[in-house]
């Protein structure tokens, strides 16, 4: 302000508006003042507004200058901190350093010590070895094949059976299968399945004389001998398998199955009731079956036998054979579908040489721990017509649990009912199996309630355990 003042007394002297002080002592009088006209006093306005404007943009260029110099002191205070946080970071990671390079110093002197134990054992393994192949020059091995490759596998199920009235308690072995197979060139193998525990039993024919039956022939049940399969496979034309000998007929799902992986402690009862008929599924017979996919969705087995699984262990009897055969369809993945059947040879009304004709359907669904399945079967020896079916559930329980439950029913001759030898039987049974190594090393457990039309036979229970090994 001060310098605003001393700049517009000058302006005002300087155009004479002011008179300047006279000279000496003794000068009284003074001199007439000019008038001042109205442009000079808007020139001396616009100057003064000027002025004013320039002192306004310097103070706002001094408090641009304050704020930058505060905001200068916030970056700074904050590097400031950021250099302090870096430099505790680095100190950390000093530290970090050191417990690491520490910690690697230990690993160096294990891994060097586990080097020399391993050198040790590496030398130990180098004598064993040359201590082996010195023994084995001067041995010869336990088994050696004539020729080709040879495996073993086999089955060991000993069973528990306990029940009320008509039930025999007892341990018995039910299968001790010894299976040995060989390769004698890639596409030609062979086969040999024998079962040691299978009881010899006999065909016998009696006579009444007098109102007595009498003994007149007697001769082994050749199906009860212990060799069970006995086949050579060629495998020479592509996606067909050829097996000549004596085997497995291609009858019944289950039936077709091997008996190590069974759901139940037996198959269903038109395979296993043997006693009155049931022998649609789980027989041997001689002949050559032809096997394979008819394409990606569609299996096949088809067979010409000496018979329907009568002759198993002897030879035909008349020139006459058998076409048995099965067909699946695996539509989609855990699904499948199919049938099966056998066309015997005969006569209808003869009773030595019966025609046996065998028709059947299957159904199974496996999804994740599910497994559904239902099978009927009918077949007919000479005149007698049989009939049998069955509907299974099991559910897995953390894959080693199974609770299953089946209905059976089975009927050696649909058209009476008078006795235990043809009267239709149903069983109810429930279980489960625990499968410690899959089939390999597993325990069944079945109850089952025997009931029979009409109630000709009096309701049997029935438990029975199996406790199994495979390889």
């Amino acid at each position: 302000m001060k310098q605003l003042l001393a700049f517009v007394l000058s302006i005002m002297l300087s155009t004479g508006l002011i008179a300047a002080p006279a000279q000496g002592a003794n000068s009284k009088s003074s001199k007439k003042t000019p008038a001042v006209t109205a442009a000079e006093v808007q020139a001396l306005r616009e100057q003064m507004a000027a002025q004013q404007q320039q002192l306004k943009d310097q103070q706002q260029q001094i408090e641009e200058l304050k704020r930058d110099l505060h905001h200068r002191d916030d970056v700074g205070q904050q590097a400031q901190q950021q250099l302090q946080q870096v430099q505790a970071a680095a100190a950390e990671a000093q530290s970090k350093a050191s417990v690491v390079e520490v910690e690697t110093n230990r690993d160096r002197e294990s891994v060097a010590k586990l080097s020399s134990d391993m050198a040790d054992v590496k030398t130990t393994l180098t004598n064993t070895a040359a201590t082996i192949q010195e023994d084995q020059k001067h041995k010869t091995p336990a088994v050696e094949p004539g020729f080709g490759k040879i495996k073993f596998d086999g089955l060991l199920q000993a069973w528990a059976v306990a029940g009320g009235e008509g039930v025999t308690n007892t341990f018995r072995l039910r299968r001790t299968e010894l299976k040995f197979s060989g390769q004698i060139t890639p596409r030609a193998s062979w086969t040999i399945t024998i079962d040691p525990a299978k009881a010899l039993s006999l065909n016998s024919t009696t006579t009444p004389i007098n109102g007595t039956s009498v003994l007149t022939s007697a001769s082994v049940n050749q199906a009860s001998r212990i060799l069970q399969d006995a086949y050579i496979t060629l495998g020479y034309i592509p996606h067909v398998r050829l097996d000549f000998g004596q085997t497995k007929i291609p009858l019944s799902l289950e039936g077709f199955q091997s008996s190590a992986k069974l759901d139940t402690v037996e198959r269903a009862l038109f395979m296993s009731d043997k006693g009155r008929g049931g022998s649609f599924g789980d027989i041997r017979d001689f002949g050559v079956m032809i096997s394979g996919p008819l394409t990606r969705v569609v299996d096949y087995q088809v067979g010409l036998f000496n018979g329907s699984g009568e002759h198993q262990n002897e030879s035909a009897t008349f020139d006459q054979k058998s076409v048995i055969g099965r067909v699946v369809v695996k539509p989609f993945r855990g699904f499948q579908v199919g049938g099966s059947g056998a066309l015997g040879y005969g006569i209808t009304n003869s009773t030595t040489r019966p025609r046996r004709d065998r028709l059947g359907a299957e159904i199974m669904y496996t999804r994740g721990p599910l497994t559904l399945k239902s099978e009927w079967m009918e077949g007919k020896d000479g005149e007698v017509l049989r009939q049998g079916y069955y509907a299974h559930i099991g559910y897995k329980i953390r894959g080693r649990i199974e609770p299953i439950f089946r209905l059976d029913a089975f009927d050696p001759d649909v058209s009476k009912d008078t006795s235990k030898s043809d009267v239709l039987e149903r069983d109810y049974l429930a279980g489960f199996n625990y499968y410690i190594t899959e089939h390999n090393w597993k325990v069944q457990l079945n109850y089952g309630r025997k009931t029979f039309a009409r109630d000709l036979v009096s309701g049997q229970n029935v438990v029975l355990m199996n406790l199994q090994t495979s390889w």
